[in-house]
């Protein structure tokens, strides 16, 4: 797994020309992984960590990252002759990233790009929650992977604690972009033709859960 210091995600910040508005910087996560409090930033990598656990990344495979955001999680993906490929309404972030480190990762403007059956692996890291048309974009994800392909999701409870959690933080009234939580979220996948194979709560596997991430393939 690897991380980007807050002070490697303000350089690239700096140096990335994108006239964006802070409600879209909000969804992208990006005041969470510069925040001043140690504990914020450990619980964000967290996810990332249990993500990267559970999507048993392999050499050679063929990846698709969906909602990007900043691009933290593309060094991981990227390498090990990885084939990956990164979407994102706002890419200018991502696309410095990968340019700073020497990343090869491809920024198709739209999923329908992605030919079907293609994936071995798709991520969604806290971006679903966001969309419209969910059952829509499931259908999507199932066309493009392949075969016994892998899609890992992650998402926030929108439970008691995450809403104290996100008040303690700063982040008060800033959840109103969330449209569902990861609960209806793996419902839909469910009822979309996957089958969940294994999953994690975080930030530990006791309660209370802020974030939850799963793994699932096509059916």
């Amino acid at each position: 797994m690897k991380k980007l210091s807050p002070p490697d995600i303000q350089r690239i910040l700096a140096a990335t020309r994108a006239d964006i508005p802070e409600r879209d910087r909000d969804e992208m996560a990006i005041p969470s992984y510069t925040h001043g409090n140690p504990l914020i930033r450990w619980l964000m990598w967290r996810r990332y960590e249990e993500i990267a656990r559970l999507a048993l990344l392999a050499p050679g495979e063929t990846v698709l990252e969906f909602g990007c955001g900043i691009g933290l999680f593309l060094p991981t993906l990227a390498g090990e002759g990885r084939r990956v490929s990164a979407i994102d309404l706002f890419p200018q972030f991502a696309r410095t990233l990968t340019q700073q480190l020497h990343l090869d990762v491809a920024f198709p403007e739209r999923i329908e790009a992605i030919p079907d059956h293609s994936q071995d692996l798709i991520v969604a890291a806290d971006v679903l929650e966001h969309v419209d048309d969910l059952p829509g974009w499931v259908r999507a994800f199932h066309t493009r992977l392949k075969p016994g392909g892998r899609m890992l999701v992650s998402g926030p409870t929108e439970n008691v604690a995450y809403r104290i959690g996100r008040f303690v933080a700063g982040f008060s009234g800033k959840g109103e972009y969330h449209h569902t939580d990861i609960a209806d979220i793996r419902q839909v996948f469910e009822a979309g033709g996957f089958r969940v194979t294994d999953r994690a709560n975080l930030p530990f596997a006791l309660p209370p859960h802020l974030f939850q991430v799963f793994r699932c393939q096509p059916i």
